[in-house]
């Protein structure tokens, strides 16, 4: 028997390989779990390799689009216990001065404000279920300030603020919110940008002196704060990092200069 056997999860940001690390880690563990994108057929392929997965298209720019996924949610499951806010673009790296506006507007509504959807529209069900579990996903570029990844650390502000409120707000529910921020993980986009570039003295200058495993390190970190074990644990920020912020060694793919 899993830690979460028979319950339902909610990932976003379903195209991406960390979201699709923690999807896996759940599914280990029993939970039914639906990928979410904007990328139907990224997301379909994402759950193909996911025991019992499926991958639904959600486009959070249309209003009422997450009600409407989490009714067919419930609707097909019968509850949600698990939401895991997962959305992350692509950064576009480049200084302050040089960044528009509409990169910071695009990253809020990507980011933010579907975490935002997603959380309303999830709640009425979690309160059906008897309470759940939400895990902001955040980046290690919040924890601390880097060149060029303004937008990132700003969302990342966000998204912890948004988790402390909205923690304060649910937990007398049972709903408890929490932020996850993990270290750099180990999947293509960054072993694409370690075969142009020299970074392994980045690496080693970390604690851990490792990248992370989304299945194992990250998907850990959420497994136990969706699990029993983080049962009076609420509005906090865990990192999943092999201490990556403690050295606040940051590298970033689109950083080439």
């Amino acid at each position: 028997m899993g830690l979460i056997q028979g319950q339902v999860a909610i990932v976003t940001g379903g195209a991406n390989e960390v979201s699709q690390g923690i999807a896996r880690r759940f599914a280990r563990e029993g939970a039914r779990v639906i990928l979410v994108d904007h990328d139907e057929a990224a997301a379909k392929d994402a759950a193909k390799g996911i025991e019992g997965a499926e991958g639904r298209f959600v486009d959070f720019a249309t209003p009422g689009a997450a009600e409407g996924l989490a009714k067919t949610v419930a609707d097909s499951h019968g509850r949600i216990d698990i939401l895991v806010n997962g959305v992350h673009p692509a950064l576009k790296w480049g200084r302050f001065d040089a960044k528009p506006v509409s990169d910071f507007t695009s990253a809020f509504v990507e980011v933010v404000a579907s975490a935002l959807a997603m959380m309303k529209a999830v709640k009425p069900h979690m309160l059906k279920a008897g309470g759940g579990r939400i895990v902001n996903l955040g980046s290690i570029y919040g924890a601390s300030a880097q060149e060029g990844v303004t937008d990132a650390i700003t969302t990342d502000g966000a998204l912890a603020a948004l988790t402390r409120s909205i923690g304060v707000e649910w937990a007398k529910d049972q709903i408890l919110v929490n932020f996850l921020q993990p270290g750099l993980p180990d999947i293509k986009v960054f072993n694409d940008y370690r075969a142009k570039r020299d970074v392994a003295y980045l690496i080693d200058n970390t604690a851990m002196q490792r990248l992370a495993d989304p299945v194992e390190d990250i998907g850990g970190a959420a497994m136990f704060l969706v699990s029993d074990e983080a049962c009076f644990i609420v509005g906090h920020k865990v990192f999943a990092d092999g201490g990556q912020h403690l050295t606040a060694a940051v590298f970033e793919p689109g950083a080439d200069r």
